[in-house]
């Protein structure tokens, strides 16, 4: 309708928000808790009414994969190509535990023929680091997953993946695509 406002966008990419609050049906993870333990938290969240606590433990035994997939905007296909080279993922983090320079994760994203491209939790991810117990941001530019190569369907993502490392414990809140 003439004098809406136009939605929030990246160069014209408007399928920002990834997980805000809630727990969906969008999002999955490894059902197995020895390893891994995601819940829906209200206590420790950066904005909004909640956020997700992921604990892990990799050494546990009995946990081949761990990992978290995120596919928002309803799994519909979300095309990169317009925003890869001005755009990053971004989300806010926080523990309870020692401090990290990063993340001993694996950071990735699926495309709708399964292939997969990844980037780690390295320190260089960590706006202001390190992570502690004050919120903090990790901000990662599209470019460092090189999606423009191999053959990664940037027209058609499916989903965001998180694949566990080591062990620890945090919180997660506000992941979404960002300008630069």
């Amino acid at each position: 309708m003439a004098g809406d406002p136009e939605p929030l966008n990246v160069y014209g990419f408007s399928q920002l928000e990834i997980f805000k609050d809630d727990i969906t049906s969008e999002v999955w993870f490894t059902e197995n808790q020895t390893c891994l333990n995601v819940k829906q938290e209200r206590d420790q969240k950066f904005d909004g009414s909640g956020a997700i606590r992921i604990k892990w433990d990799k050494q546990a035994g009995g946990c081949p994969w761990l990992g978290l997939g995120i596919g928002w905007s309803g799994w519909a296909g979300k095309d990169f190509s317009q925003i890869y080279d001005k755009a990053a993922l971004s989300f806010r983090v926080k523990t309870d535990q020692k401090p990290m320079n990063g993340l001993p994760w694996a950071i990735g994203f699926e495309d709708y023929g399964g292939s997969q491209k990844w980037t780690g939790g390295t320190p260089d991810i960590v706006v202001n680091g390190p992570i502690s117990d004050k919120w903090t941001q990790v901000k990662i530019p599209l470019t460092k997953f090189d999606m423009q190569y191999g053959d990664f369907d940037i027209y058609a993502i499916k989903q965001l993946l998180f694949q566990f490392e080591s062990n620890g414990e945090v919180f997660v809140d506000h992941i979404e695509i960002v300008s630069l």
